[in-house]
């Protein structure tokens, strides 16, 4: 069952987001469960949080599936390209997704590489919630 996170924590995993998004050119990040549970986001207004974390725990369960039934061991992350941006969901173990968005021109190497790193300084953090 997943805990949601104290006041602290909270605090400190917007504190990773915001220092994500302003060191890159990531346009907002976010975490939820693999259930689809929003726990904190840093995305610019007019994003529906909680219908965006349904979304991508949906496709990740997906995806989950694929990777399995073609023997490719567990899912790591998951692109999603559209005419106006990409969106990388990567796993963070324990349960969580990291989501990051970023403006179409952008170079994936850069955006991908970024969120790898920041899932992993969020990983401390997040096993406390279990």
């Amino acid at each position: 069952m997943l805990n949601m996170p104290d006041e602290d924590a909270t605090e400190q995993l917007k504190m990773i987001l915001r220092d994500l998004s302003s060191r890159s050119p990531i346009l907002g990040a976010a975490i939820f469960s693999v259930e689809g549970l929003p726990l904190v986001s840093y995305f610019h207004a007019g994003i529906e949080v909680a219908s965006i974390a349904a979304m991508v725990a949906s496709i990740q369960s997906v995806g989950e599936l694929a990777v399995k039934e073609l023997r490719q061991g567990d899912l790591k992350s998951i692109i999603i390209q559209g005419t106006l941006g990409t969106t990388v969901v990567i796993s963070i173990p324990d349960s969580y997704l990291l989501a990051v968005t970023a403006p179409e021109n952008v170079k994936l190497g850069l955006i991908f590489n970024d969120a790898k790193v920041y899932a992993k300084k969020m990983t401390g953090i997040l096993r406390n919630l279990r």
